[in-house]
């Protein structure tokens, strides 16, 4: 016994003498092993997602970087995924440490979460985003200042005001950029050149107007056309008859700089690991204070203009109705109305920045299809011709009061499929615990309703009815949309109800539906895109003029790429015409 406890005592002796550095170095290593698998993205359980992404902390994010950095399209890669997995609901893991992202590329489901279902508001993220913007309506959940704004701004949007007040100047604006293309054309000779910044001058020029009126005496496109217009052929440099012709221009004065970077602010912020720490960061830069302090500026003016002529009864701009509106509010909330309040600065600058960025875009992606599709282009042509006879026979463009109330079904079907190609992704939050499609969402959880892919364009993944909400089960479904025909060709007949036998496609023919298939570009239910009945008469009124008055001829491949970028909307990175005068 003696000899046992002995040699026990000696090994306990031994193994003292092991030095603890090791044991240490271990037990560190289990830590952060199992720190490390602890941080590591958590898939939703019963929602597709890459294997791959749950082995590192940065999940799919490498992936996202990568498609982006090439294509500039985060829409892109929203569908790749929703392919690979094949399922119409699936999680990615973008940021780490957070939640997953829901990608839903279903177009019923997204359609009633939209409009139906108060569980899902305003992306949190996207708000954050917005920071910069103030007290615009769009950064707000759909509560008491997002109501509250919207009420400001209710007139704005009218038959009346756009009728008397708007669409005055986007027919005027309309001609200026038509003088500008013909003077650009004649100086081309034959040849191509970039209309990007001509359709962007032009729909700020009409954003001007909606809200300041003849208030606001600076233009984008006015300087440009009488620049160029001074010019003759050999003040030009011209190369091959397929090289682009590059033409001077005039620098826009100081706010609209401020109108153009915003939106660039906007999408970067967005798109940045911590958005509300980039905002505080760039907010004590020179550069952004700029941008913002000329905002201030002339927003301050603008409404210091209008109270004045609210007080003497002129109420015709958009800041005007805005400042009658509050009045009325004041009046009947028994208090002064605060006509000093930031709302009526950021909520008409943002409005501004809005419709100018998104609807430039969209006449862009127009003057592309038309370019590339001349049987297209034909028969709007003709449309407009036999619609608008008396105009062509007299050998004049037609007013703004006969586009006005012209019934052209076909060019109604070119806008629209042209926005079903190019919507952007939608983004909403859980604001509880919910479920779609029979998945649990946890709140805070961003979804993403992916408007490129399956159901837009490409046929829709099935689904079983009992997976989806009682709301969604109870709508009516359009059952007349063709997923059979190639959902990614450009065809404005998709959203026609053909009335007789034959093949004409003026008023007599055919009607324009368009709740015949999936859109989701200006968002649907309460958060529906505010300014869509303007965004729609001016690409109407813009576009027919431009088809009324030229020939789209082709334009080089190098110059006719359908590439984009993504952000507040989906513009072309590229848009050149070659014209000739009809």
């Amino acid at each position: 016994m003696a000899i046992y406890l002995h040699r026990v005592i000696s090994a306990s002796d031994k193994a003292s003498t092991i030095p603890p550095f090791p044991v240490a170095l271990v037990a560190i290593a289990l830590v952060l092993y199992s720190l490390y698998q602890w941080l590591l993205p958590k898939p939703v359980p019963g929602i597709a997602y890459n294997p791959k992404a749950t082995k590192s902390l940065f999940g799919d994010a490498p992936s996202m970087i990568k498609e982006v950095s090439v294509t500039g399209e985060f829409r892109v890669w929203c569908t790749k995924q929703v392919k690979q997995m094949n399922s119409p609901i699936c999680q990615v893991f973008i940021r780490p440490f957070s939640k997953p992202w829901i990608l839903l590329a279903d177009f019923r489901e997204s359609k009633d979460i939209l409009m139906r279902r108060r569980e899902f508001d305003k992306s949190s993220f996207l708000a954050d985003g917005m920071a910069c913007m103030g007290s615009f309506h769009g950064i707000y959940p759909t509560g008491d200042k997002f109501k509250s704004n919207r009420q400001l701004i209710q007139d704005l949007m009218t038959t009346s005001f756009l009728n008397n007040h708007v669409g005055p100047a986007i027919y005027n604006k309309a001609l200026d950029l038509m003088k500008l293309f013909e003077t650009k054309m004649d100086l081309a000779n034959g040849r191509p050149f970039s209309v990007k910044k001509d359709f962007e001058y032009a729909s700020l020029d009409i954003m001007l107007e909606f809200a300041f009126g003849k208030n606001w005496v600076h233009t984008a496109t006015g300087p440009q056309v009488e620049l160029l217009s001074k010019l003759g052929v050999s003040d030009v440099k011209l190369d091959a008859l397929d090289q682009p012709v590059s033409f001077p221009t005039v620098p826009i004065v100081a706010f609209l700089k401020s109108v153009y970077e915003a939106p660039e602010i906007v999408e970067k912020t967005i798109n940045a690991i911590l958005p509300k720490l980039q905002t505080w960061w760039w907010s004590k830069q020179p550069w952004y204070r700029k941008v913002f302090d000329e905002k201030e500026r002339i927003m301050k003016e603008q409404v210091a203009i209008g109270v004045k002529n609210y007080h003497a009864g002129h109420v015709k701009t958009g800041i005007e109705h805005m400042l009658m509106r509050e009045g009325a509010r004041a009046e009947r909330e028994g208090r002064e109305p605060d006509f000093e309040g930031e709302v009526f600065r950021d909520e008409m600058f943002g409005d501004i920045v809005g419709g100018h960025h998104t609807t430039s875009g969209a006449m862009m992606w127009l003057a592309k299809y038309l370019t590339d599709l001349p049987q297209i282009q034909t028969k709007l042509r003709s449309v407009l011709y036999e619609t608008l006879s008396a105009a062509k026979e007299e050998n004049r463009i037609f007013t703004l009061e006969e586009i006005r109330r012209a019934k052209l079904p076909y060019l109604d079907a070119v806008v629209e499929e042209m926005l079903r190609i190019n919507a952007v992704t939608v983004t909403r939050e859980a604001l509880c615990d919910a479920t779609i499609l029979g998945c649990p969402i946890k709140k805070g959880t961003q979804v993403f309703f992916v408007s490129n892919g399956p159901g837009f364009l490409s046929p829709s993944i099935p689904i079983d009815d009992s997976k989806r909400s009682q709301s969604s089960r109870a709508a009516k479904i359009n059952a007349s949309w063709d997923e059979t025909r190639d959902l990614t060709l450009f065809d404005p007949e998709r959203w026609l109800v053909r009335k007789n036998n034959g093949d004409g496609l003026v008023e007599e023919d055919v009607d324009f539906d368009g709740a015949a298939g999936p859109q989701l570009v200006f968002g649907l239910g309460p958060r529906a895109c505010w300014g869509r009945r303007l965004a729609y008469l001016e690409m109407k009124t813009m576009i027919a003029m431009l088809v009324w008055n030229f020939r789209l001829l082709e334009t080089p491949a190098a110059l006719s790429s359908h590439a984009g970028y993504e952000g507040i909307a989906r513009v072309p990175q590229q848009c050149y015409l070659r014209l000739s005068k009809i």
